[in-house]
């Protein structure tokens, strides 16, 4: 039998491939930048301020009549670096979010292909749908978060829980997804602030979160995600083998093929 979830597994790494190729090319545009702008003989000077105008107030004749809110920035030679570093770290906090939802775009595909082949599997991914959309199930309707990792555990059977317990970074998949999501929807909605509860739910949590991302403490319960190339490099090298992880159970849960196609390295 056919190993279907082999082309979203190539098609994911295809998509991450391209993430760490863009972000790898960003970093060095970046770092040229820093070099060529930080030399001695170079003296530079950037600001910008906020124009807007007052929709309801009189008008120039027709012409808005623009004004200063009051809000500029401006950057120097001597925190130019500082803020090109910022500016990199968001760009790949952003990265980042879309990595998270390729990942997690790449789980509904592989689950939503086990539901054609396993009624019971179908019947359980309805159960956990809103009431208004338990008639039936299709691919957009595929349940996303936390109920999308119930369905992987629960496909997984005793393959993923081996797995999970016991493997060569000594790394538990539910602490691992959990703060890859919380990261990901603090990025998205929170402009990458994030609790400290969040992320030191256990020791395990916290060790995931060090390994993979970098922080600036903002207050006593609060700190804000950050990102370099090499941080971010990490994350699509563990997001790739998370991914093929959720090949290999779910393929030997089902009997089939991995149709192994590992080059080492």
């Amino acid at each position: 039998m056919t190993n279907t979830y082999r082309k979203y597994l190539d098609q994911f790494f295809e998509k991450f491939l391209y993430y760490r190729h863009m972000s790898g090319r960003t970093n060095k545009v970046f770092q040229k930048d820093i070099e060529d702008c930080t030399s001695e003989q170079v003296d530079i000077h950037f600001a910008s301020a906020l124009i807007i105008s007052d929709w309801t107030d009189p008008t120039d004749n027709g012409w808005e009549i623009n004004f200063q809110p009051g809000v500029y920035i401006e950057t120097t030679k001597s925190n130019y670096e500082s803020e090109i570093r910022k500016i990199l770290s968001r760009q790949l906090c952003l990265l980042y979010a879309q990595s998270f939802e390729s990942f997690e775009r790449y789980l509904k595909d592989c689950l939503f292909d086990k539901i054609g082949r396993d009624d019971t599997i179908r019947k359980y991914v309805i159960s956990l749908l809103p009431k208004t959309q338990k008639d039936s199930i299709t691919r957009e309707r595929m349940p996303g978060g936390d109920n999308l990792f119930k369905v992987l555990k629960k496909v997984g059977g005793e393959s993923f829980k081996d797995f999970s317990s016991e493997n060569n970074l000594n790394i538990k998949f539910k602490e691992l997804w959990t703060i890859l999501s919380n990261v990901r929807h603090s990025v998205t909605h929170s402009e990458s602030l994030i609790s400290l509860r969040l992320v030191n739910k256990s020791d395990h949590h916290t060790e995931i979160f060090n390994f993979l991302f970098n922080s600036n403490s903002i207050s006593e319960d609060t700190i804000s995600i950050e990102l370099d190339y090499k941080k971010f490099e990490k994350l699509i090298k563990r997001f790739s083998e998370f991914a093929y992880q959720v090949f290999k159970v779910l393929s030997i849960e089902e009997g089939l093929e991995l149709e192994n196609k590992r080059k080492t390295i």
